[in-house]
């Protein structure tokens, strides 16, 4: 079911986001069929799904979407059962992502009955005899869950998390707990980081820089339990370096700019290495002298405006353009030119 594991970049930043249940948005898509039928040579009673079980018992599948799976599955890197329980259960894996990738690869076309059992074919194709009974079992009540989602109406206001709340309780009327930590446990984990975050913030606003880096990720591991070394394995440096300098703000603020710069230099080190330390505070400077760039053709512009208060617009337009020339070259400048008009037009149609 699932190609092997690809370093995906976390949604984990240092900020409260106003997450309000994705899965509402995403699972609208897909509808589950409502047929039925009986065990034997008969569809089973399961939503979606017309498997057939052969005289042994075993499971079959009509022979053309069996092909039609082959086809577009070939090239995949399939996990083993066991490691497919493994990584989910640790946070590696995210089943209900994986579910999708498989989904996306349906024909264009196809229905949303047709797409299920060409799933439906892989798993019985890649996971013979018991494994994929039991992939087979999650996925029938996966659409289910589908559909009760459809169905649910949330109570109307009510705070982010108390709705998120309902959303696991219905999770949970469907699959095990177990199940519904499996499949949906990394998730929750990362909401409640979330819905917590704005509170820790508070609670540490005063702790020294180093206290407040160990109290975060205190946090991180009570919050994310099994899951805490795939979150951290996956965080891209750059979040790491972020939040970081987020924590240590307050003691950074009372550093002059003599002792500031090496304490930034230490920390840029510590995730990107010599190198990679030069190369961003090459982007510091760069924009920092774009920034008194602009800052010199703002003051020439405005100067020249109270100086020519009853330009001719053209003229205007001519000496507007020839100081950013001046200061900036032409390639660059006309490119300020369309930035600045731009924002000219956005702030205008703001103001309506």
């Amino acid at each position: 079911m699932l190609e092997r594991l690809k370093q995906i970049p976390p949604k984990i930043r240092l900020i409260l986001v106003g997450v309000f249940l994705i899965m509402l948005v995403i699972f609208i898509v897909w509808e589950p069929s409502s047929k039925r039928g009986s065990h034997g040579s008969n569809a089973e009673d399961s939503d979606g799904f017309t498997v057939s079980r052969n005289e042994s018992g075993e499971l079959i599948l009509n022979p053309e979407v069996m092909d039609t799976s082959r086809s577009i599955y070939k090239d995949g890197e399939w996990l083993s059962y066991d490691d497919i329980m493994k990584f989910a259960a640790n946070g590696e894996l995210d089943l209900v992502s994986e579910l999708w990738a498989l989904r996306r690869r349906c024909p264009t076309g196809y229905t949303i009955d047709q797409c299920n059992e060409v799933v439906k074919a892989f798993l019985l194709d890649h996971y013979p005899g018991v494994a994929g009974e039991k992939l087979m079992a999650m996925f029938r009540k996966y659409l289910t869950y589908e559909q009760v989602l459809r169905s649910y109406e949330l109570p109307r206001d009510i705070k982010q998390d108390e709705a998120y709340e309902l959303i696991k309780k219905k999770r949970r009327e469907v699959f095990s707990d177990q199940e519904a930590k499996l499949i949906f446990g990394l998730e929750e984990s990362e909401r409640q980081y979330q819905f917590g975050l704005s509170d820790f913030m508070s609670e540490t606003k005063n702790l020294p820089g180093d206290k407040r880096l160990n109290r975060y990720e205190d946090y991180r591991k009570a919050v994310y339990g099994n899951y805490y070394d795939a979150v951290v394995k996956r965080e891209p440096k750059f979040n790491k370096y972020e939040t970081e300098l987020f924590l240590r703000e307050n003691d950074m603020n009372k550093l002059s700019a003599v002792q500031k710069d090496p304490q930034l230099r230490s920390i840029r080190e510590k995730y990107f290495g010599k190198d990679g330390a030069d190369r961003i505070e090459k982007v510091y400077k760069d924009i920092e002298v774009q920034k008194n760039k602009e800052t010199e053709i703002d003051r020439e512009e405005q100067a020249w405006l109270r100086a020519n208060p009853t330009a001719k617009s053209a003229d205007r337009d001519k000496a507007i353009s020839a100081i950013r020339t001046k200061i900036l070259g032409s390639q660059e400048a006309e490119e300020y030119g369309r930035r600045k008009a731009y924002e000219a037009e956005q702030k205008r149609l703001n103001s309506k």
